[in-house]
C-alpha cells in the first residue's frame, strides 16, 4: 500500500447489534475496493475480521479488527467492532478514534437500546454518523417501517441517500437518490 497523508487517512467504525452484518459489510467493501481475491463469509470462518479461532467458531466478532482499503485516493482504516452487549466497550473506542461511524442495523430486528446509546454517545462527540440498512432481502422486511424507527429515535434529520428497490423477497437493488 502506498504512503497517504493524514488528510487522505479515514478511520471508519462499523457498529452495530450482533448479527448485523458488520463484518459482512467489511467483507464486501474490502472486495469491492479490490483488497480481496473473493469475499468471506462469517459462516465459513473465511472472514478477514474475524480471524481468531474463537470468533470463527461462535461466528461472532469478539475484538475490534483492523481492516484496509483503499479507495478515491484515500487510505480507508475499517474498524469491525463485536456487536454484543459484553463488548460494548469496544464500539465505544472505535467510534471514539472515528471519522465516521456507520451504524449496521439489521431490517428484520431494528434497532436495539445499546445502538441508540452508541448513537447519543457518538453525537455528543460530534462523530458524523450514516446508517447502513442491511438483511432488506429477508422476510417481513419493510425499509419504510426502519426508516421510521430511526426517524423516532434519532429525530427527522435522517434521511435516506438510497432507497430499495423491492422489499423483502422481491428486494433486487437500490435506486441513488443523489445521482
Amino acid at each position: 500500500m502506498k504512503a497517504f497523508t493524514p488528510d487522505r487517512i479515514r478511520n471508519v467504525a462499523l457498529v452495530g447489534p450482533p448479527g448485523s452484518g458488520k463484518t459482512s459489510l467489511a467483507e464486501a467493501m474490502l472486495f469491492r475496493a479490490g483488497a480481496l481475491p473473493r469475499v468471506g463469509t462469517v459462516e465459513d470462518g473465511t472472514t478477514v475480521c474475524d480471524h481468531e479461532p474463537e470468533e470463527k467458531s461462535s461466528g461472532h466478532s469478539l475484538t475490534t479488527a483492523l481492516a484496509v482499503l483503499e479507495w478515491k485516493d484515500h487510505k480507508i482504516n475499517l474498524l469491525d467492532t463485536p456487536g454484543t452487549f459484553d463488548f460494548a466497550g469496544e464500539a465505544v473506542g472505535a467510534v471514539h478514534a472515528a471519522d465516521l461511524a456507520v451504524f449496521v442495523i439489521d431490517a428484520s430486528s431494528g434497532l436495539d437500546h445499546a445502538t441508540v446509546v452508541l448513537w447519543r454517545q457518538a453525537a455528543e462527540r460530534g462523530t458524523p454518523r450514516l446508517v447502513f440498512v442491511n438483511k432488506l432481502d429477508r422476510e417481513h422486511t419493510s425499509f419504510e417501517s426502519v426508516l421510521a424507527e430511526l426517524q423516532a429515535a434519532f429525530g427527522s434529520g435522517v434521511a435516506p441517500l438510497e432507497i430499495p428497490i423491492g422489499e423483502a423477497e422481491s428486494f433486487h437493488g437500490i435506486a441513488d437518490l443523489l445521482t
